[in-house]
């Protein structure tokens, strides 16, 4: 919490290149160890279009397209967008846009995914007002942020105790951006991030339009490890039942 407070986006632009290599290493980031498996059994069937917003460096834009989607991927970094299109092995389609302002047209696509990039987003509800106006009525959207009870406390005490306690010390309710920073077998990579209630999601998805049709929680599983008894993240597969005039 210490670090520097940036605009959301700012904050993970001016850390793109750790995090591209960062994520690209095996065994550092979460996604390959059980994040992809829990997200992408809820992501329909290929249609005329998939947009995947908040791209990053391009993992999951990748497996959709070997799942067969047409895949646009967008994100509002530079650097981030442009790994995404120069990939070595798999580059995919992507753009350089704000969330909240999509360079589409409305109804032009069956899907959507925002895998953990709603929470660092800075105007989440505008984006997802966007997302519901680019996708058919029908359409649905899948997205993974941390869980806002992980954003919100921590375990304390001793490391090597399983079953220490997690603790919430500020308020669950309130907004509260945060940094965090992590460093492991030599690199290090930096979150810019917004804690938010649960409601502040359910809600941007409802004033949108949307029914949750799927949510899912999950978590590492290993019994050794404390956050067994804690989700770490939150899934969501929602539906578009009508677009929302604003």
């Amino acid at each position: 919490m210490a670090a520097q407070m940036l605009p959301l986006g700012e904050g993970w632009d001016r850390h793109a290149y750790e995090w591209i290599a960062w994520s690209r290493t095996p065994g550092l980031d979460s996604y390959e160890n059980f994040h992809r498996d829990a997200f992408l059994p809820l992501v329909p069937r290929a249609g005329k279009l998939t947009v995947d917003v908040g791209c990053g460096e391009g993992r999951v834009s990748r497996d959709l397209r070997a799942l067969g989607h047409r895949v646009l991927a967008i994100d509002l970094s530079l650097a981030m967008s442009r790994a995404a299109a120069t990939h070595p092995v798999a580059p995919v389609p992507a753009v350089v846009a704000d969330a909240a302002r999509l360079p589409l047209a409305t109804g032009i696509a069956d899907c959507a995914v925002a895998f953990m990039s709603l929470h660092d987003i800075d105007h989440m509800p505008a984006a997802v007002q966007e997302i519901a106006r680019i996708l058919r009525v029908g359409g649905q959207l899948v997205m993974a942020i941390v869980h806002p009870i992980n954003s919100a406390g921590e375990f304390t005490g001793d490391r090597a105790d399983v079953d220490r306690p997690f603790v919430i010390e500020r308020s669950y309710l309130e907004p509260e951006s945060y940094v965090d920073t992590f460093t492991r077998d030599g690199m290090t990579v930096t979150f810019h991030s917004e804690h938010r209630p649960l409601q502040a999601y359910t809600e941007a998805l409802a004033d949108a339009g949307f029914v949750i049709e799927r949510l899912r929680e999950p978590t590492n599983t290993d019994p050794a490890k404390p956050w067994c008894r804690v989700p770490l993240f939150l899934n969501i597969l929602a539906a578009l039942q009508r677009p929302k005039r604003r």
